[in-house]
């Protein structure tokens, strides 16, 4: 019996997702600080050749070094050179994805602010910001339900609600107070007996886990000294700083940067406010002559070398959407600083905390009609400096946290030293500048910075 056999054709239709290199590039070189800005235009300077400084930029290369560069073989290679054919630039436009152009760089709020928003759809969104806010990098929540209940005017049931749901979040530790309540969150969902004799010594034999006393440990829940290790060895495997995981990283690997240099300076004379973007900009970099005069030549020709048309081409388009987004950063900072200028006049005048207003990313986002992804991205890492030339990080304008705690820093350097405030006494001062934190708030930012309490200080 003969086989038939059938050809036809089908028409499938689809979408793809795929985004603008113009945007990756603008929100990478928006993310970056000064310092990082600076090596990331020299990179970009060294593999782009038709991308120069004004300033100091090399001379323009003549007709003959750019032919020489994309044209050794006379602009018509043959078939037999195939190291020149390897060289040549390929056009594959339309096979480049953006996820493969960018890398994944939301920071520990943004991680936690996506979750508490779907665990907390009802409570309002400064409730969610502030407790963001008070997350460190290392994951531990610096603020107590009582002082976020009277920042946010809610109830003190609606804040402790919402911390009990950051301990929820993800990474697991997330949103402790103590290292022990950082451990006990991630062993929360112990399964093997190992695990589950882990949370029980950090649960009930804190001390003796400290001192490393594993034969009292073993005593008490009579239990093979085998099970006792494997339990050890479960706790010495956790993370005792879940929020460093999270640390941005950016498109340029860095060493860490001691000194704080500002990417915006708020500077105020008798003619008025100027705003200063530093590190390079759109003004400092410029197209390479020989290569524009270079693409006027091309064009002109009846019939140009397609090949280095497409050279010439791809590397001016590249140097453009460089200059680009340089503009585009700039525009922005400098968008930031007027609004921080009209928002926080008293505090960016003269550096006094008492002077700063409540604000999130959120709301300046709102403000300037952009995403506020867009503002984290321009202010996360960054510091601004101050009409009193004092600089500061970004991260003072957004969260309450620290504000109060450079108040409390305020008052007691200028208390009398021999009449100590009581924690009680600042608060009421604190009070009548509008800001309302509980006494054991105060006692907590006294003991962040080891201050004495003022019957030590006192007798100092």
């Amino acid at each position: 019996m003969a086989r038939r056999i059938d050809f036809g054709q089908t028409l499938r239709t689809g979408t793809t997702l795929r985004i603008d290199p113009k945007v990756i590039l603008s929100s990478q070189v928006l993310e970056l600080s000064q310092v990082e800005l600076e090596q990331f235009v020299e990179s970009e300077i060294n593999e782009n050749p038709a991308l120069e400084r004004i300033d100091d930029g090399p001379s323009a290369p003549s007709q003959d070094e750019i032919l020489k560069i994309v044209a050794p073989g006379e602009l018509s290679p043959s078939g037999e050179c195939h190291e020149l054919w390897r060289s040549l630039p390929k056009d594959t436009a339309s096979e480049v994805d953006w996820v493969e152009l960018t890398a994944m760089t939301d920071s520990l709020a943004d991680h936690l602010r996506a979750q508490l928003s779907a665990k907390l759809p009802s409570s309002p969104a400064l409730l969610v910001e502030y407790l963001v806010g008070s997350v460190n990098e290392r994951g531990y929540v610096t603020s107590e339900p009582e002082e976020v209940a009277l920042a946010c005017h809610v109830s003190l049931e609606e804040a402790q609600e919402a911390f009990e749901a950051l301990k929820t979040c993800e990474p697991l530790g997330v949103g402790a107070a103590d290292l022990k309540e950082c451990l006990n969150l991630q062993l929360r969902f112990a399964q093997s007996d190992a695990e589950k004799l882990a949370r029980l010594i950090v649960r009930n034999d804190w001390d003796e886990l400290v001192a490393k006393d594993l034969r009292s440990i073993r005593k008490r829940y009579r239990v093979p000294a085998e099970l006792v290790e494997s339990a050890m060895e479960v706790i010495i495997g956790l993370n005792p700083f879940p929020g460093e995981g999270y640390a941005p990283a950016t498109v340029q690997s860095r060493e860490p940067v001691s000194t704080a240099y500002p990417d915006l300076v708020l500077h105020r004379d008798e003619s008025g406010w100027t705003i200063d973007v530093t590190g390079p900009g759109q003004g400092s970099l410029r197209l390479a002559r020989g290569y524009e005069r270079r693409r006027q030549e091309l064009e002109a020709m009846s019939r140009p070398p397609k090949d280095e048309k497409r050279h010439v081409g791809e590397f001016l388009e590249r140097a453009n959407r460089f200059i680009e987004a340089l503009s585009q950063r700039g525009l922005l900072m400098r968008r930031i600083g007027q609004y921080l200028i009209e928002r926080q006049h008293g505090f960016v005048s003269t550096g006094e905390y008492r002077f700063l207003v409540p604000l999130t990313r959120c709301q300046m986002a709102q403000d300037l009609g952009t995403h506020e992804s867009t503002v984290s991205r321009a202010t996360n890492r960054k510091f601004v400096q101050l009409a009193n030339g004092e600089v500061v990080p970004f991260e003072v304008f957004f969260k309450p946290a620290l504000r109060v705690q450079k108040l409390i820093e305020e008052i007691l350097a200028t208390e009398n030293p021999d009449s100590p405030l009581s924690d009680e006494s600042i608060a009421r001062i604190l009070d009548a500048q509008g800001i309302k934190v509980a006494r054991r708030t105060v006692n907590k930012y006294r003991d962040r910075n080891r201050t004495l309490s003022s019957r030590r200080r006192k007798s100092a």
